[in-house]
């Protein structure tokens, strides 16, 4: 907690806040690590207390969506996300579906993008970035599991806004992409 504490403005020593309301002056301060700006602004807080108030409604249409999709799915051969046990919360952030080893995940991506439906890839493993790979001299072949479970994986559309008529798009659109 103390290194988060620390970390969060540019590695400064004291609180900001409590330089401004302590009874004493303390304004001296050290930066003693090199930190980030991790604060956010008091319109960000003010929109972030607003969208707490809202957040079970969110959760229950994206639950909703989702096992909208995977009732949609679960004949097709692809592998479905992982349902929850009853007594869990799924915050359905995320649908991420993977793909038959048959299918070209990219050219899928582009099939529903030309159809309309974009798609996305969550998350690219670590080995295959730039940095990690680069720094800890990292391949593919060292993380077989992510690698291929990465190359089969897409993200469908699921927010809370979505309507019945774009879930229904987004269905028939995936479906149609199988079968190309």
């Amino acid at each position: 907690a103390e290194r988060i504490k620390l970390m969060r403005l540019h590695g400064i020593n004291k609180d900001s806040f409590d330089r401004f309301t302590s009874k004493i002056s303390k304004w001296k301060y050290d930066v003693i690590a090199p930190g980030f700006k991790y604060n956010m602004t008091d319109i960000a807080a003010s929109i972030g207390i607003n969208q707490l108030t809202k957040i079970f409604n969110f959760q229950e249409k994206r639950q909703r969506i989702a096992n909208i999709y995977s009732d949609s799915f679960k004949d097709l051969n692809v592998i479905l996300p992982k349902q929850k046990n009853n007594y869990d919360i799924h915050s359905w952030h995320l649908y991420v579906i993977r793909l038959h080893k048959s299918i070209d995940r990219d050219d899928f991506i582009n099939k529903m993008f030309s159809e309309g439906i974009g798609c996305s890839v969550h998350y690219t493993p670590l080995h295959m970035l730039s940095y990690w790979k680069n720094k800890y001299k990292l391949s593919e072949d060292m993380f077989q599991n992510s690698t291929e479970i990465f190359h089969k994986s897409i993200s469908l559309p699921i927010y809370s806004t979505l309507e019945d008529y774009e879930i229904e798009k987004v269905i028939s659109i995936f479906k149609k992409c199988l079968k190309f």
